[in-house]
């Protein structure tokens, strides 16, 4: 079952983490949230659940290294 790790309106963020994402060879999908006028509001990061753990380390270590 994929699991929605991450969301930002900021897709050059959300590209960045899933090139973190992959250079750890964790799976991903990303997809687009669409608000009712039918236009995208923000962007998911989706990972199979048994990465969940794995994949939010990732994150939060390629976040803290931005600061």
């Amino acid at each position: 079952m994929w699991m929605v790790v991450y969301i930002s309106r900021d897709k050059e963020k959300i590209n960045k983490l899933l090139s973190a994402l992959n250079k750890c060879d964790i799976m991903t999908m990303m997809r687009s949230a669409v608000d009712e006028v039918g236009g995208c509001s923000a962007y998911e990061i989706l990972v199979p659940q048994t990465e969940l753990d794995e994949a939010q380390d990732v994150i939060f270590d390629t976040e803290l290294s931005e600061s």
